[in-house]
């Protein structure tokens, strides 16, 4: 019996010995057989580093072959262990008691203010700020739980304390048991050093907490960058947080991949870092290329800049290969031709010893380079360009425009669309965001407005660059013969406003041509406001002007077009956000959006457009389009803004013939071997609207704008050895007070005029005048694009001719830049007496004046629109029919003359009863008076060589 029991027992004893060896047979056959490659990865991972062999981006080139962009390689520090933390300080609670309450909340105060620590509990509970803050009924927009929390930061802090708090509390109570055994329990890690020091003033022993300082590797290595110096500007604690931030990135997108910690670091410390090899496992040094640019700053704002690629750039494009360290295309040609640019990158396998040391090469996959882009850039003619920026800007602050510190200048191929050089000033070199930027780096950056291109990126009113768009209204829709000469008194009355000229006294009698070779405000007051806002903004639109190119670049502005449609939307958007009495919609909005039921909505939708159809009536004026909105526009002031890049287009268009092209700045994409990858042609966006004759008329008006001696940029082009077209232009600007803060300088021109090839905008921010500091800038750049040696020095050139104007002295524009409609409207000046103008409430009706009254007369009576030229009526005629002008104020430059003299088609009516006007009298013009279709007489146009008389005092408005 006793035996069978012992063979019973032995028999289960070798059954179960046989099932665990079964078991274990298995599981070995399993780990050899399955996972064979998943182990022996990991095994190989122990000794073999498979570094990845960056592939430099395609270089750039100038249209004719100079490297403008190139690489260099550059050494780069990196930590493959993904579980650093650097330095680090532990709390630990080591005894469970009464004052855990107290202990809680007293740290949770002051932890709630480090926002690392927040994550560290965030991790440690597995719950984030948002899903606690859900769960107490509390909402937090997004970034307020980043310390960007705006209004609710107290509320916010609060909430962050009450977390951090309970969690601290749910640890002691779940680890009571530890405690109570006399281990100790880590409740909190702090990474900031002035939070700890902040800690540091609290008795924490008294409530059973410790405090261990803990460094590692990353703490070693960034001390060690920090003494050499690679890092400027920036402490220990910014340096490790920066790195813990990117290491718990890596851990949840690329765990593989090691992250960068310096770039270009200097040799010698390449060397330190060989040398403790032994007491820094984990760290990588490496080469990388990276950008150079052997003209510095030469067209940063075109090529943009690169720089570690950004997390969303990255989980936009982890699968075409990217890695976590590449460099993307952050702005410019850079952004926009990024998949041309970055080339494949390859890898190499290496084999370490237990340190991480590299001992052999196992393999490489070499890395292949990107693809070239060469643009339609002239380099010599973007240095002259760019020099030329900034020495204009220099000479305006040298004659006291402090405020003149930016501008842009264009120069486009008006045959093709090409731009020839693009310059935006002030500007950076775009090797500093290779390393990085200091907080105050950055800031600096932002406050100099370098970072803007303002050649697309900012618009400007156009001041009297805009007056060949009027010109084209006032031909096409065929207001007056352009033959037809008009006496300019050097003011305009509408109503009782009176609109002036920036010429006391007035030019003369003035033709289209000669409008533009003046900047004849008062020429282009009357028959803009003739030609109306609809025809205007027409032929703004078919120049192009308010509209986006396409040119190839990230940022392009629109700018404004203003138009009664869009003043309507824009002052009706304004009053509805700011304007007291529309109080009761912008509360019946709130009730929309805060009801769930959609027939409640229906409701307060019903009221609310009551009570704004019913406020918008109080407003009508504010609302709709007023005459000296025209008035201004015509000229281009008012809400007018415009990129330079929409004004070398229009100039270019109005240079070829009418046709609008498309920007553009890379001519071919080509492989590094040289080979064409793509090619970019010419493209057409539009065929300007316009007859052929009337753009040769605005044409010669232009060429007459550059000729002495009375054109307001003969001065400027005084000596320069091409012909050219012309037109200059000074805006004002007025601030947010309504107080004016000076004028910009505009200046756009095109050349040969004969036979034009390139155009100019030139745009000098509180610049003056247009041809007083914009002129010498575009002067400079069209001498170097026809390689002009021995050129005349621009800044000496008024005392030889041009007189005043030439020298830059063009009076104040007469319009104003506008926003929401104001009483005292641009130009306007009232009677001494204190009389309302035209259009102001109270004042004069718009029905008594003679514009309307036009409509009402019989076709004789009208503007003659054909070839013959109105005469004039006799002064007694004119003084029987016309209001004496209202007196002047004493702040005006000039007093007006007493009795206006207009055009017949201006003839002021009796307000009580309007009478029909006899036809004036056609007689031909002048003998002297250029043809449409035909240059200046010779008299007008000296000998070569020949001394210029001064010139009046002049210049450009705008």
């Amino acid at each position: 019996m006793k035996r069978k029991l012992i063979e019973y027992k032995m028999k289960f004893v070798l059954g179960a010995v046989f099932l665990v060896i079964l078991v274990l047979l298995a599981r070995v056959s399993y780990l050899q057989l399955v996972q064979t490659e998943e182990y022996r990865t990991l095994a190989r991972n122990n000794y073999i580093r498979i570094a990845p062999v960056f592939a430099p981006r395609g270089e750039i080139f100038d249209r004719n072959g100079e490297k403008i962009v190139t690489n260099r390689p550059i050494y780069t520090v990196s930590i493959n262990d993904l579980n650093l933390e650097g330095t680090t300080y532990h709390l630990y609670l080591n005894r469970t008691g009464a004052d855990i309450v107290d202990m809680a909340d007293t740290l949770a105060w002051i932890l709630a203010g480090d926002e690392e620590t927040l994550l560290y509990f965030e991790q440690i509970s597995g719950e984030t700020l948002q899903d606690y803050a859900k769960k107490n009924g509390v909402t937090i927009k997004q970034g307020e739980d980043s310390g960007n929390a705006g209004a609710n930061d107290e509320q916010l802090y609060v909430l962050k304390k009450k977390f951090i708090e309970e969690k601290i509390k749910e640890r002691a109570r779940d680890n009571k048991n530890q405690l109570e055994q006399g281990q100790r329990l880590e409740i909190a890690v702090v990474y900031n050093p002035s939070t700890m020091a902040t800690l540091n003033r609290y008795d924490l022993e008294s409530y059973g907490v410790t405090v261990e300082k803990k460094a590692d590797v990353l703490s070693t290595l960034v001390q060690m960058l920090l003494n050499k110096g690679v890092y400027q500007g920036q402490t220990a604690y910014e340096i490790e947080s920066r790195m813990r931030k990117e290491i718990r990135d890596k851990k949840l997108y690329r765990p593989y991949e090691p992250v960068l910690v310096a770039e270009d670091i200097p040799p010698e410390m390449v060397v330190a870092l060989r040398e403790k090899q032994m007491e820094l496992p984990g760290v990588v040094v490496d080469i990388q290329p990276v950008r150079d640019y052997p003209y510095g700053d030469l067209l940063t704002h075109v090529l943009g800049y690169v720089q570690n690629i950004k997390k969303e750039q990255y989980e936009a494009h982890k699968d075409e290969g990217y890695l976590m360290n590449d460099l993307y295309g952050q702005n410019g040609l850079e952004l926009v031709y990024e998949k041309y640019l970055r080339g494949e990158h390859g890898a190499r396998q290496v084999e370490v010893d237990a340190s991480g040391r590299p001992v052999r090469d196992l393999g490489l996959k070499p890395a292949v380079p990107g693809n070239d882009l060469v643009l339609t850039i002239d380099l010599d003619l973007q240095l002259a360009a760019e020099k030329a920026l900034a020495d204009g800007v220099k000479r305006a602050q040298g004659a006291g425009f402090k405020l003149a510190r930016a501008g842009a200048a264009v120069v486009m191929d008006v045959r093709t669309g090409a731009i020839l050089a693009m310059a935006s000033y002030p500007t950076y070199h775009p090797g500093i965001f290779t390393g990085g930027l200091t907080s105050a780096e950055w800031q600096e950056l932002q406050e100099s407005g370098a970072l803007l291109n303002r050649a697309i990126a900012a618009t400007y009113p156009p001041g009297s660059t805009f007056k060949m768009v009027t010109s084209a209204a006032i031909l096409e829709k065929k207001i007056v013969d352009p033959e037809y000469k008009m006496p300019d008194p050097g003011y305009y009355r509408l109503g009782r406003g009176v609109f002036r000229d920036w010429k006391p006294g007035g030019h003369g009698s003035v033709d289209l041509r000669k409008a533009l070779e003046v900047s004849c405000d008062t020429y282009f007051y009357q028959f803009g406001r003739m030609a109306g806002v609809d025809a205007i903004a027409h032929f703004a639109r078919e120049f192009g002007l308010g509209q986006k190119t396409g040119i190839n670049l990230p940022g392009e502005m629109r700018g404004t077009l203003p138009t009664p449609e869009w003043k309507y939307e824009m002052v009706k958007s304004m009053l509805i956000r700011y304007n007291k009495d529309f109080a009761r919609v912008r509360e019946l909005n709130r009730m929309i959006d805060e009801t769930q039921s959609e027939s409640r909505k229906q409701e307060l939708r019903r009221l609310r457009d009551e009570e704004l159809e019913k406020q918008l009536k109080k407003h009508e004026w504010d609302l709709n389009w007023q005459q000296y909105e025209t008035i201004n526009m015509s000229i281009g002031q008012g809400d007018n803004t415009y990129t330079p890049l929409q004004l070398v287009s229009y100039v270019a268009a109005i240079a070829n013939g009418g046709t609008l092209y498309k920007p553009y700045l890379v001519e071919k994409v080509v492989s590094p071997h040289g080979a064409l990858i793509k090619e970019f042609k010419p493209e057409i966006r539009h065929k300007v609207d316009i007859d052929p004759e009337n753009l040769q008329i605005i044409r010669e008006g232009m060429h007459r704008v550059t000729l002495p001696p009375t054109g307001t940029a003969s001065g400027v082009f005084y000596g320069f050895k091409h012909s050219a077209a012309a037109k200059t232009g000074t805006a004002e600007v007025i601030d947010a007070n309504g107080r004016k803060k000076g004028n910009h300088a505009l200046f756009v021109t095109f050349a040969p005029y004969e036979k034009p090839e390139v155009a100019v905008a030139v745009v000098l921010e509180y610049g003056d005048s247009g041809s007083g500091y914009a002129g010498p800038i575009a002067r400079q750049i069209l001498e170097a694009y026809f390689n002009d040696s021995g050129a005349t020095d621009i800044d000496k050139s008024k005392d030889r001719a041009g007189g005043d104007a030439a020298a830059g002295r063009e009076e104040e524009p007469a319009g104003r830049e506008t926003g929401v409609v104001a009483i005292n409207w641009p130009g306007l000046e009232k009677h001494q007496d204190g009389e309302a103008g035209l259009n102001e409430p109270g004042g004069t009706s718009f029905d008594q004046m003679l514009w309307e009254k036009l409509h009402e007369m019989p076709a004789a009576t009208r503007p003659v629109t054909g070839p013959s030229v109105p005469a004039p009526l006799p002064r007694a005629g004119r003084q029987a029919q016309q209001q004496p002008a209202p007196a002047p104020q004493q702040h005006q430059p000039a007093p007006a003359p007493q009795q206006p003299q207009q055009a017949p088609a201006q003839q002021q009516q009796p307000a009580s009863e309007p009478r029909p006007q006899p036809a004036p009298v056609p007689q031909p013009p002048p003998v002297n008076a250029p043809q449409a279709g035909q240059p200046a007489s010779p008299q007008q146009q000296p000998a070569p060589g020949a001394h210029l008389p001064a010139q009046p005092e002049g210049g450009s408005n705008g």
